[in-house]
């Protein structure tokens, strides 16, 4: 479902594999509400014969499908620590489109690791805890979410983070 590369010590990628059969689950459910709400409704009336109407309604919703479905996937996610300048955190979707956030060093708080009770099962994240001004509140920004990154590799990361942003003092266990 994911592979995680490290690259140095400073910067990790989380790469996703593309879900081809929820793809195709999108595709085959919305088909069946169209052909359901062509035949309830009527809609195909004077439109031209019904074959031709569900066939072009067909390909329209397989199309928005896909490229709904291609939007909103990620392809890879990364965090780039650079100490003493910040986070930055990378999401390249599989159209190709790049969002970066960056938080400076002198806004961010501390990173940690939360632990929720979602739909019966003890997850955990890893969590940015930052200011948008120094004079804001504290804000949580959750990092890697779609992956689902076992406790283990969550630990690696959440270790050097801490290391490259100088977060540990000598009493603090990480």
């Amino acid at each position: 479902m994911y592979q995680v590369h490290w690259s140095k010590d400073y910067e990790v990628k989380v790469f996703y594999s593309f879900q081809f059969a929820r793809l195709l689950m999108i595709i085959v459910l919305s088909n069946l509400f169209v052909s359901w709400s062509l035949s309830k409704f009527d809609l195909a009336s004077g439109l031209g014969s019904h074959t031709e109407v569900v066939l072009v309604s067909h390909i329209g919703v397989s199309l928005l499908a896909c490229v709904f479905m291609l939007h909103n996937e990620n392809k890879s996610e990364s965090l780039l620590v650079i100490p003493s300048v910040g986070i930055n955190l990378t999401q390249v979707n599989r159209l190709g489109q790049v969002q970066t956030e960056f938080f400076p060093r002198k806004l961010i708080e501390d990173v940690v690791l939360v632990e929720a009770i979602v739909m019966q099962k003890l997850i955990t994240y890893l969590v940015i805890l930052y200011h948008d001004s120094p004079a804001s509140d504290m804000n949580i920004r959750p990092i890697f979410l779609k992956s689902r990154l076992k406790i283990e590799e969550l630990k690696a990361i959440y270790q050097k983070v801490q290391r490259n942003l100088k977060f540990t003092s000598p009493g603090k266990k990480s």
